[in-house]
């Protein structure tokens, strides 16, 4: 399973279905995939995995330039301080749902980062990242109530709750909150999914004015 953010500031908190005219405000370069008018789901090489030594990638895909990186059609993000800001992504058939799949289907980290700084982070490691909040993990395992798997909403990347009509390309939403006490500005947030400690980290980027 893989996953990217399609939409970094959604008007439905643990919504259901996709619609682009409730997105207010899009990740970094998004026009230059067609993630606004595309199908949900497909992620038309807007996908950022850190590979091989993530210690050593750049979090994010491509080079920040508030410039040329936003379009009027895919806007960077306004939030103010104290808001809760939900977030879309795709579920690509990893949810532990036993309506429709298994009970093993891991989660094992959901972090939002904001950067420390103008400039993009070097990696992974970088002690540009300061946390802004863990969304959890989603429940999953071999001896977990199976209930726990069909109550939404769920924390962590398994919040779809109509995963089952379509397990592939299905919407997932994370709400995270703006710190009461963020110094007002522009800021790069940062978003790291881990799927298994054996799998390298998933990232996006996007600038917002808070």
């Amino acid at each position: 399973a893989h996953s990217w953010i399609v939409c970094t500031d959604y008007l439905e908190n643990n919504g259901w279905y996709w619609d682009q005219a409730k997105c207010r405000a899009w990740p970094r370069s998004a026009h230059r995939h067609d993630i606004r008018f595309g199908t949900f789901g497909v992620h038309r090489g807007f996908m950022n995995k850190l590979d091989n030594h993530p210690e050593e990638t750049a979090l994010c895909q491509h080079q920040r330039n508030d410039d040329t990186e936003y379009t009027a059609e895919t806007p960077m993000a306004a939030y103010y301080l104290g808001q809760t800001v939900s977030l879309t992504h795709p579920t690509n058939n990893h949810v532990a749902d036993v309506r429709c799949k298994g009970t093993d289907v891991i989660d094992t980290e959901n972090l939002i980062f904001v950067v420390d700084g103008d400039q993009d982070p070097c990696c992974i490691d970088s002690d540009k990242l300061i946390v802004v909040e863990d969304m959890g993990v989603s429940p999953y395992g071999p001896d977990i109530d199976p209930v726990l798997t069909t109550t939404y909403p769920k924390p962590g990347f398994q919040n779809a709750p109509k995963f089952c009509e379509d397990p592939e390309d299905a919407m997932a939403t994370y709400n995270f909150t703006i710190p009461t006490d963020m110094k007002p500005g522009r800021h790069t947030f940062v978003w790291k999914w881990i799927r298994d400690p054996a799998v390298n980290p998933f990232t996006a980027c996007w600038e917002a004015n808070v």
